[in-house]
């Protein structure tokens, strides 16, 4: 009998292994078939490579001056994307730019989710908490989201680990509505109730049974964050507060080319550029997943 139920778990655990995994080149298979996602991968991996080897990339030390140099057009000899009102390369500072708006909206969507899912967690399982805690999202919510974030770095101080931990706080309460809504959408089904009845630990149905089933709108969500993470810690370096020079922030060199926006656009334009891009790849590689991690979605249309 108990050789019967092990080999009966076995083929069950198997089959669902197998399950999940043709659910993964599933859902791959729908996202590759979305065009602009494609592209949207595509600029995103460039600036991951460019990131992860901007001290090869980059022609010039992104901070050294050279005033002899400066104001330099796009194609210049040496400088191809020219250079700033100091005599910077631009395209050296976009590259080590590219590190850091990643390492931000990296940083910044995952302190979120952190709070966010576990706020979402609880109020959705938890009636007595319920309340409480979506009351605190209300008040957050109160806040316009760059408000809010203006008004945590005005108490923390300026700099880049700031912005990132007020655009994490920004996050937190989108997050836990999101999650509490697939919380409440999945903890009375029969499987849950089942795990309650056998005498199952509330922690193991949360992490083991319901957190895998929320997965798929919080990975929509952090892809798509990452854009607004990307583009409010470039918004608020530009209102300086965020990146301080000479640090090669987009934001920042938005800020310091405007002066210059006649004479020297190429300052201005080309981060403008390079936010613009990423800022568009996030986005439609989130519409992407979303489409590709619905289940009424058909494969084959």
């Amino acid at each position: 009998m108990e050789t019967g139920a092990a080999v009966n778990t076995g083929h069950a655990t198997a089959g669902l292994g197998r399950k999940k995994e043709k659910m993964y080149i599933t859902t791959i298979k729908r996202l590759l078939k979305n065009k602009l996602a494609v592209v949207g991968l595509v600029i995103i991996a460039i600036q991951v490579l460019m990131a992860i080897f901007a001290p090869w990339l980059a022609t010039h030390d992104p901070i050294k001056q050279n005033l002899s140099a400066a104001e330099l057009p796009v194609f210049s000899d040496g400088h191809w994307l020219g250079t700033d009102n100091y005599g910077r390369d631009i395209w050296s500072r976009i590259v080590y730019g590219a590190r850091i708006s990643l390492v931000v909206g990296i940083v910044s969507v995952s302190l979120g989710l952190i709070g966010g899912v576990v706020l979402g967690l609880l109020a959705g399982y938890y009636r007595k908490l319920d309340g409480l805690i979506m009351r605190i999202v209300d008040l957050l919510f109160a806040f316009p989201g760059i408000l809010l974030a203006m008004l945590i770095i005005a108490i923390l101080g300026t700099g880049l680990i700031n912005v990132a931990i007020a655009i994490s706080i920004w996050s937190i309460p989108t997050c836990a509505r999101i999650v509490r809504g697939s919380v409440l959408s999945v903890k009375n089904r029969e499987y849950i109730l089942a795990m309650k009845a056998l005498g199952a630990s509330n922690a193991r149905i949360i992490i083991k049974h319901i957190l895998p089933n929320c997965l798929a709108p919080i990975i929509v969500f952090a892809t798509m964050r990452m854009a607004t993470a990307i583009l409010s810690a470039a918004s608020l370096s530009y209102l300086g507060l965020g990146a301080q020079p000479p640090t090669p922030e987009w934001g920042a060199m938005i800020a310091a080319g405007q002066a210059f926006m006649w004479t020297s656009p190429h300052m201005t334009v080309v981060p403008g550029i390079a936010i613009m891009l990423v800022v568009f790849a996030f986005n439609v590689v989130g519409d992407g997943l979303r489409d590709a991690l619905d289940p009424n979605m058909d494969i084959n249309q």
